[in-house]
């Protein structure tokens, strides 16, 4: 009792200084709020950073789903955004309703804007440095491709780089690619922005063409509101690509189940769900991943709803994908369709020891596996063949089941605490080096 009236008195003491040189010295007004921040308790957030003046950001990207995620995530906090996205799939725009945002946009359209003829870049400068909505931004964000903030450098306004997928999307040929990595080692070296990636495969990747230490700041979703409630049976399958490897799978599957009388009841999410609720799969059992990419946001949506998830094991997705090429969508080139066993440019001088992730070798495919976010996230279960997978699933009471979405949940809130944490440093240094002074 008597620590914790002494602790309450040094609080208020702490506090009576930290308003005092909050008035009477100016300029320490950003790091009084920024140390202040770090030092309140994470229970009571969302903390509102800005509350008189938003601190604005622009972002104009190529998949709808990462900025809903920052928004959600920092609207709270005491941030607008200008949201121009140049999202315009066709799949994606049914849940938005629309894929028109982009169309006010000047200069700059979803088929000139991925590859970004460097012309265009002086001329989008010209039609927005006297813009007023341009004027209130404070920083730009660049998520599904990245490279789109070389757009951006002229207005001399603070840079978001949150790589969701392979930076170099855009600029896959040796000459933009190498353009590209010069930018972005001068953007990271400027500490009003900020070079992350939402997974750790894409923090590698970056460092190994370019050297630069990206943040990880991984995606939370929360916009889904909804938490595991298992109400209805059977187990879902998270999958998309490859149906040659689908049908197999399901073939080994059924067959494996018949021969030990199983009762499993496994289905496809999209033949269950063609457009699902978050609450349709949060009330199925769980969730069983087939993985063509090393990350994606329907994995952050559904850890997030603490929806008890399978995956591989390491060995095993590292054998699909070198015998199936099951993840050839985390090379940008096989995603166009060209079928190269190297990146076009070389790698980092310190990162020459390190296998290409662009490969198709049995090293980098072992190597670089490790880092997808299947691996990198606690109280994932892991099957070693499907024979495996089908007596795991069997064996599953709705007590483990239960007990493991427990465990995911008790993860998520820290993870949450020390996201929000790291959000909030970078929003209160963007706001220092901002002509704005968001407040």
């Amino acid at each position: 009792m008597v620590f914790r009236k002494t602790r309450r008195f040094l609080m208020l003491i702490a506090i009576n200084i930290a308003l005092l040189a909050f008035f009477i010295v100016p300029p320490l007004k950003w790091r009084i709020i920024e140390r202040f921040a770090e030092t309140v308790e994470a229970d009571i957030l969302p903390l509102t950073v800005f509350k008189t003046k938003p601190l604005v950001i622009w972002t104009s990207d190529f998949h709808f789903a990462p900025t809903k995620d920052t928004r959600n995530y920092l609207e709270p906090m005491g941030v607008r955004f200008v949201d121009t996205s140049l999202d315009d799939q066709p799949t994606r725009c049914k849940p938005r309703k629309s894929c028109d945002e982009w169309k006010s946009l000047k200069v700059i359209t979803p088929k000139n804007a991925l590859t970004l003829d460097r012309r265009l870049i002086p001329r989008f400068y010209e039609a927005y440095k006297d813009d007023a909505v341009m004027k209130t931004v404070d920083a730009f964000a660049c998520f599904h491709v990245s490279s789109l903030c070389e757009l951006f450098e002229p207005f001399n306004r603070s840079l978001i780089i949150l790589a969701t997928i392979r930076y170099e999307l855009g600029r896959q040929d040796n000459r933009s690619w190498t353009t590209w990595n010069r930018n972005l080692i001068k953007y990271a070296s400027n500490p009003s922005n900020v070079v992350a990636a939402n997974n750790l495969y894409d923090v590698e990747y970056i460092k190994y063409f370019t050297g630069v230490q990206a943040l990880l700041l991984p995606s939370w979703c929360g916009y889904t509101n909804q938490t595991y409630n298992p109400s209805r049976p059977g187990f879902l399958i998270a999958y998309k690509r490859n149906q040659k490897f689908l049908n197999r799978f399901l073939k080994t599957f059924t067959d494996n189940c018949k021969k030990s009388n199983c009762s499993v009841n496994l289905m496809f999410t999209r033949k269950k769900y063609p457009y699902y609720k978050y609450s349709d799969i949060a009330a199925h059992q769980g969730i069983v991943y087939v993985p063509y990419q090393v990350s994606v946001m329907s994995f952050f949506e559904q850890y997030r709803m603490n929806i008890p998830l399978f995956a591989p094991s390491k060995e095993l997705l590292a054998e699909w994908d070198i015998k199936y090429e099951l993840m050839s969508s985390r090379r940008m080139d096989a995603v166009f369709g060209i079928n190269t066993n190297r990146s076009a440019i070389d790698p980092h001088p310190s990162q020459r020891s390190i296998p290409d992730p662009n490969s198709f070798s049995n090293e980098s495919v072992h190597y670089w596996v490790q880092f997808c976010d299947y691996y990198n996230y606690p109280h994932v279960t892991y099957y070693r063949s499907i024979d495996d997978l089908q007596h795991i699933l069997q064996s599953m009471t709705s007590k483990r089941l239960l007990s493991i979405s427990e465990q995911m949940k008790a993860f998520n809130i820290q993870e949450n605490k020390r996201l929000r944490k790291t959000w909030r440093h970078i929003l209160l240094k963007i706001a220092r080096s901002s002509s704005n002074h968001p407040s």
